[in-house]
């Protein structure tokens, strides 16, 4: 897939939002997400709470290889407002394996924007080789682990506060 490639999604309340990779210039947008999102789902995706994402963060989010490390954003056509974010991270272990991480606002929960984003990163994933998604969720998360288990095969394991999930892609 070509970095500077979109398409789009179109939503259950047939809202059609533009998916797209992650480029470096999205660092600004994504700080502003961060600060749009509730305490409980900005630690629900990082399992602690920043007064803001910092430089190095940022940097880490947007500037991507986009083959070990992608991530796909949805962003409102008409504004490029960002509205969620879905990435991988492989595995240097084993790179048929991928760290998942998924996030959006929590405005856009519950309108199938998290899954059209997983389902989009997932073929992406698959074009790169990695066959397994591996996420370290909250166990008290229970929409992001329903949203792995309708996504396809997947065996979970619970450890203390967290579960971890392999999504077979």
């Amino acid at each position: 897939m070509p970095v500077g490639r979109s398409w789009p999604l179109v939503l259950a309340d047939e809202t059609t939002v533009e998916l797209r990779p992650v480029r470096s210039d999205d660092a600004a947008a994504l700080a502003d997400g961060y600060q749009q999102l509730s305490a409980h789902s900005a630690y629900s995706r990082f399992h602690t709470l920043y007064s803001e994402l910092s430089p190095t963060q940022l940097r880490y989010f947007t500037e991507l290889d986009h083959h070990d490390h992608e991530a796909l954003g949805a962003v409102l056509p008409d504004t490029g407002e960002g509205l969620g974010i879905a990435r991988y991270v492989r595995d240097t272990d084993d790179p048929t394996h991928a760290e998942l991480a998924l996030t959006v606002l929590d405005a856009w929960q519950g309108r199938g924007l998290g899954r059209g984003l997983l389902d989009a990163l997932a073929a992406r994933a698959r074009e790169e080789g990695i066959t397994c998604f591996t996420a370290d969720v909250l166990s008290e998360n229970r929409a992001m682990l329903e949203l792995m288990r309708r996504a396809g095969p997947v065996d979970m394991e619970r450890d203390g506060d967290t579960t971890i999930a392999h999504l077979e892609l």
